[in-house]
């Protein structure tokens, strides 16, 4: 009995060494991973890309050496803003190695807004066309850019606007590409007392038609960027990354802000890029755009400004 009883607390002395071995080894283990966690890679800093719409300027003097300074500061791809400029500049940008990962399209490429469908070329003036020139071309992405004034005037503009982009979504995915709407800040304005970011977040369909969320305007209109990064999850595909100096008055957040200082680099504004693109990591945002309306006067010192600093962010 005694030997039994020996044997029994032997084992038990044994058990309890192992487990204390395992939880030490689970712990040291958890204590890696949190280490890891804690200092992941940013997945979008060896792959940015730029809006051109950021040199808009001097892709009208020289495309080719606008294309060349992007590819040296280190940008990987860029977003089309001219659908027009397609087939005589898009080979500038790739022969300096820039892949055209998405394009930028206007309402009446869309909705059909008659004001302007006369200045758009034949050879784009339907979504059908617009889809075939992107296949053409290899880009996976399109989006609508910006409503004019005249066509937000009334929350019902706005479920007609939901059916189109639906339509046009569906287009799209059946090409193979994906169609998302870009906002400013008056889509979280209240209209006829809704905000119309809520409407097109309930019409919208949720694979056809998804985000590219806009920061600098998010924070504009009084959002935290990366908390509705976050609320629309894989419906948010694509991002802009542009930093907003400081907020504005309370009496000028209706209306586009006209003060062209309000736009800066990356990293020297109020917006917390750590945060927005640890969000967009976890979402799984396709691709961000650096992109910057308005300069100090040196666009593409402000651009490699902004890529330098995007270097240094590492994601949680």
């Amino acid at each position: 009995m005694l030997v039994s009883i020996m044997s029994r607390r032997h084992a038990l002395k044994l058990a309890l060494a192992g487990s204390a071995a395992l939880a030490a080894n689970k712990g040291f283990a958890s204590m890696i991973n949190e280490a890891n966690n804690s200092q992941k890679t940013n997945l979008y800093k060896e792959n940015l890309g730029v809006q051109l719409y950021s040199i808009r300027e001097q892709l009208l003097n020289n495309a080719n050496s606008a294309f060349e300074q992007l590819a040296g500061i280190g940008y990987q791809h860029v977003e089309w803003f001219d659908v027009t400029t397609l087939d005589k500049q898009a080979s500038l940008a790739q022969k300096q190695g820039l892949s055209i990962s998405s394009a930028h399209v206007l309402s009446p490429y869309i909705t059909g807004n008659k004001l302007m469908q006369a200045a758009i070329p034949s050879d784009l003036n339907s979504p059908e066309k617009l889809i075939e020139k992107l296949n053409n071309h290899g880009i996976k992405n399109l989006v609508l850019s910006y409503l004019f004034e005249d066509e937000r005037q009334h929350i019902d503009q706005y479920k007609y606007l939901s059916e189109r982009l639906n339509h046009v979504g569906e287009l799209c995915q059946t090409a193979g590409i994906q169609f998302c709407y870009h906002n400013h800040e008056f889509e979280f304005e209240l209209l006829n007392g809704q905000r119309p970011f809520d409407l097109l977040l309930d019409e919208l369909d949720h694979n056809n038609v998804k985000f590219e969320l806009d920061v600098f305007w998010v924070k504009y209109a009084g959002l935290e960027p990366d908390i509705l990064i976050s609320q629309l999850g894989k419906r948010c595909a694509l991002l802009h990354l542009k930093d907003l100096k400081s907020m504005p008055l309370t009496n000028q957040i209706h209306s586009t802000p006209a003060d062209e200082a309000l736009f800066k680099p990356i990293g020297s504004g109020i917006i917390d890029f750590g945060k927005v693109l640890t969000a967009a990591q976890k979402v799984g945002v396709d691709k961000v755009f650096v992109e910057q309306d308005h300069n100090t006067g040196h666009i593409f010192e402000d651009l490699k400004s902004s890529f330098n600093y995007l270097q240094t962010l590492n994601t949680k």
